[in-house]
């Protein structure tokens, strides 16, 4: 009788953790998905206006040159983009037509290189994503980190999906991106690695950061336009991140565009300090994407 009692009790122990077991992870699954859902709704949204779109015969080359350079912290390349878009509907100049495009971008400092590859898709030209992938090669310390402490000197990589928002009214425009970013290093063994871009620590082993980046702009005219930006990031393991609000004066003239302003920058491993901040670009043959 005693040993009927204890089997008994054991099987409903075993149903009891087996139950808490199913609940925890059903209730971990339900939370995720909660989390990720309005991502999952937006880009399906994106695919079947994609799908459902007639095609045109309309593609072409694009192209642009330029720089950018930031005074803190301290950093400035050389770049260009080249790419290949396809309209899928509407006129190309229309911010309701759709397009796809495969894009190729690089920069380089010369101690310090960057290859990007993505392919974009905007079932308006307002509204779409990119996803891509990214090689940097650093072959100096950076003087405006700590590269005795952590690991300056090698091979990243970071891949990425970016969901991109454009609006307008009159003289006025505004842009937003939301981009999540997986980093990791050719020799995890060497440590803790720095994204220069974000002045943030990455996780030897890999992490994931998160970046929010908006422009709030007022056209002048048709030449001169002022803009306020802000881009945020922050990162999953370490509890890195950077603000960097700032603003610009843009002119505009034919293929040629030219930008100067500043802001102050933040990080976890960078006080706050002001920082301007210059670009320049050339566009040798436009595309189809909005600016």
């Amino acid at each position: 009788m005693a040993v009927n009692k204890k089997n008994e009790l054991r099987i409903v122990a075993d149903e009891l953790v087996y139950a808490l077991r199913r609940k925890f992870r059903v209730g971990v699954a339900r939370d995720h998905l909660r989390k990720v859902r309005p991502t999952i709704v937006f880009f399906a949204l994106i695919f079947s206006c994609a799908i459902i779109a007639p095609q045109k015969v309309f593609a072409g080359f694009d192209a642009y040159g330029g720089g950018i350079f930031r005074s803190y912290p301290l950093s400035g390349v050389a770049e260009g983009e080249a790419g290949y878009g396809v309209l899928l509907r509407g006129d190309a100049n229309s911010p309701f037509s759709s397009y796809t495009r495969l894009k190729l971008y690089g920069s380089s400092a010369v101690i310090y290189n960057s290859l990007d590859a993505a392919v974009e898709l905007f079932p308006l030209a307002i509204a779409g994503v990119r996803a891509g992938g990214e090689a940097i090669q650093n072959d100096t310390e950076y003087s405006a980190h700590e590269c005795g402490k952590y690991e300056c000197v090698g091979r990243y990589y970071r891949t990425y999906i970016e969901g991109e928002l454009n609006l307008g009214a009159g003289p006025v425009f505004v842009q937003g991106r939301w981009r999540r970013e997986r980093w990791t290093q050719k020799n995890p063994g060497d440590g803790d690695f720095i994204d220069p871009t974000s002045a943030v620590l990455i996780k030897s082993n890999g992490d994931s950061q998160t970046v929010y980046f908006g422009i709030a702009g007022v056209n002048l005219n048709p030449k001169w336009s002022v803009l306020g930006i802000v881009r945020y990031s922050e990162n999953d393991q370490l509890g890195g991140w950077s603000r960097f609000p700032y603003g610009m004066l843009r002119y505009k003239d034919g293929p040629l565009t030219v930008a100067l302003g500043g802001g102050m920058f933040e990080s976890s491993l960078k006080r706050e300090s002001f920082s301007t901040v210059m670009t320049l670009r050339w566009d040798f043959s436009p595309s189809l994407a909005v600016r």
